[in-house]
């Protein structure tokens, strides 16, 4: 593997390899390399019901494992699992969840070709706002349904195959995911998904500024009566993005619009429509204020009148930049909640934390 191979793979698979510069190398060689990276988090909460409480937070960690086969070729896979546990139920199993765990190739011509459990190519585009700590990240569609995005094929995507390519300031990212049966969608809803599909593809103008465009849609097959679609019907999901990243400043903004795809409350399919923003100021003396902004709204009537709608102020300091920080975050809602009789107001919210990654 060379230092450029190396490149390329984190520009084409940017979300996979977020962390990789704090990882441990178990081992390298010229040609093998084998890594351990992830993140420790301790976090307080104030959550709806006005409970206090301590938590893992998104502690996580990986194993990535590359092998140069020869000049062009490399085998890849990495899997990754996730932590959490409470003050409250420490003892209680199970605490750990596979997020991630696909395996590929990836050619100096050819692109990268990966299958199995991964970050899917919408999500190429959908973490330029999936930024936040704890809060945000429900408004732009890649997250639906119970099990954030898995399912669906746009946030952490189940049985995905997935190939990305890049074209000088081009990147274009397929995937395709075959049936998947039984899946538990939340509120009651059991359906099977078919014909998974989508592509992303993105533009960088300079080094800092990129746009992109992504769209994936599923079909439903045996789903749960009386929620809003029926044995054929299509769900599907469009999403346009911008970023700009320097040393300083991060900001950037992600509009979904999506049909059959979110899931209210009340237990029914609806068509939306929503935007993320997300931007921070990073100092020199390691202080980082950070805005997020969601909105999300239903362009119909099936969700008897859902609607997000938050400002979420925050406030980190890096001991070291993008390893070692504390955090607090300050959700100012404004969108409803359902309480088993109908919508009512949200609560605000607060959480503060520790992070570490390695």
């Amino acid at each position: 593997m060379t230092t450029t191979r190396i490149s390329l793979s984190l520009g084409l698979l940017a979300p996979l390899y977020l962390s990789s510069a704090q990882a441990f190398e178990l081992y390298q060689d010229a040609d093998t390399e084998l890594a351990f990276k992830g993140r420790l988090e301790a976090r307080y909460n104030t959550d709806q019901d006005d409970n206090h409480l301590w938590d893992t937070g998104s502690t996580r960690w990986a194993l990535a494992f590359t092998q140069g086969i020869n000049d062009e070729l490399d085998l890849l896979a990495e899997g990754e699992w996730g932590l959490y546990a409470t003050e409250d139920d420490y003892d209680d199993d199970p605490h750990i969840h596979q997020r991630l765990l696909y395996a590929g190739f990836d050619h100096a011509r050819y692109g990268k070709l990966t299958f199995g459990q991964q970050l899917s190519v919408v999500y190429d585009i959908a973490w330029w706002t999936d930024m936040g700590r704890k809060y945000g990240s429900r408004a732009f569609g890649v997250y639906n349904y119970r099990d954030w995005g898995e399912a669906s094929g746009t946030g952490r995507a189940e049985q995905a195959l997935a190939w990305r390519q890049g074209f000088g300031d081009w990147k274009l990212g397929l995937q395709y995911q075959g049936r998947r049966s039984d899946e538990d969608l939340g509120y009651g809803i059991d359906a099977d998904l078919d014909k998974g599909a989508g592509a992303s593809l993105r533009y960088s103008f300079t080094e800092q500024l990129e746009a992109g465009v992504a769209y994936y849609r599923n079909t439903y097959d045996k789903v749960t009566s009386g929620t809003g679609v029926v044995e054929g019907d299509d769900a599907q999901l469009w999403l346009a993005g911008l970023k700009y990243q320097d040393e300083q400043w991060f900001a950037a903004a992600n509009l979904g619009y999506s049909e059959n795809w979110e899931v209210a409350d009340n237990g029914r399919f609806y068509d939306a429509l929503g935007a993320q923003v997300y931007v921070y100021r990073h100092f020199d003396n390691g202080l980082r204020p950070t805005f997020n902004y969601n909105w999300l709204n239903d362009t119909g009537d099936r969700s008897d009148g859902y609607r997000r709608l938050t400002y979420i102020y925050g406030l980190e300091y890096h001991f070291l930049r993008d390893k070692l920080l504390i955090w607090s975050e300050y959700q100012d809602n404004h969108g409803n909640a359902w309480d088993s009789s109908g919508y009512v107001p949200s609560n605000d919210e607060w959480t503060l934390g520790i992070r570490y990654y390695f």
